[in-house]
């Protein structure tokens, strides 16, 4: 995906987390909170945990990785699952952008 893309898909750091999720690489979460937020049944971000998932991607957009996985752990359980689901939402998006148009 071209660099301008992917920037104004993801702003900030979080750009480079997202090429490297493209890739297979998803450094802000580990295997078991992936494998717990396909578990659970889909649902938007419940209102009690908007903010804190909104301040995490803050932190993603604008610190190192070390601080960014913290921020992650630092969230409830059900706000870190919010995020995990945005983040894979935010991959297929950045992977439909980078596919050729078809015509």
């Amino acid at each position: 995906m071209e660099n301008e893309k992917l920037a104004a898909l993801a702003p900030g750091r979080l750009s480079r987390l997202v090429a490297q999720g493209l890739l297979g690489h998803h450094l802000l979460f580990d295997r078991a909170a992936i494998h717990e937020a396909f578990a659970a049944p889909d649902a938007p971000v419940a209102r009690e945990d908007a903010d804190a998932v909104g301040q995490a991607l803050l932190t993603i957009c604008k610190e190192p990785v070390d601080a960014a996985r913290a921020a992650v752990a630092a969230l409830p359980p059900s706000a870190r699952l919010s995020l995990v689901r945005l983040y894979f939402r935010l991959l297929d998006r950045a992977q439909e952008e980078e596919r050729p148009l078809r015509h």
